[in-house]
């Protein structure tokens, strides 16, 4: 680690942990003083290096969860104790019939085994998504108009409310 020093006219320096308690020269203005031991957070000496602080389970059930694209469904999937499955974060081929309640929107109904992504403005796009999620996300209103989206087979980007227009009318 390194020791964070200011020399007496102010000046940030860096310096070796073998060097607290000795004189050094500020490599800017040259000034002499000494280094002072670095002084260890309050509770930090308690706790061991590279170990996890165990967290109350009610207050873990309190704390908010990101939900994915397509909340609805994940948030009835998610466990007291969340784990990560590889195999569900790659969107698998969508057949005709959906999951959801609704029909599958005409722009969506034709090609409903291509990925989908979503890019806010300003942000990154999202992970590829299937036909289902996006509709689940068109009809559930959490589109806001600003967005654009892209299909596997289009070769730019469109808004939302071009692609979708009954969604945004």
């Amino acid at each position: 680690m390194g020791i964070v020093t200011h020399c007496p006219n102010g000046h940030r320096t860096k310096v070796k942990d073998h060097l607290a308690g000795k004189r050094v020269l500020c490599p800017v203005c040259g000034a002499k003083y000494r280094v002072e031991q670095p002084v260890p957070a309050a509770g930090a000496a308690d706790l061991p290096l590279g170990r996890l602080i165990p967290l109350d389970p009610q207050v873990i059930a309190t704390l908010p969860r990101a939900l994915p694209l397509g909340g609805f469904r994940a948030a009835q999937q998610v466990a007291a104790e969340p784990t990560i499955d590889v195999e569900a974060a790659v969107p698998e081929p969508v057949a005709a019939a959906t999951t959801s309640e609704q029909p599958l929107h005409r722009v969506l109904a034709e090609r409903p085994d291509l990925a989908w992504r979503i890019a806010y403005p300003g942000g990154e796009p999202s992970e590829p998504v299937d036909a289902v999620t996006m509709q689940d996300w068109l009809a559930g209103g959490q589109a806001e108009g600003t967005e654009l989206v892209w299909r596997a087979d289009w070769p730019e980007w469109l808004p939302v409310q071009q692609a979708f227009p009954e969604y945004f009318a």
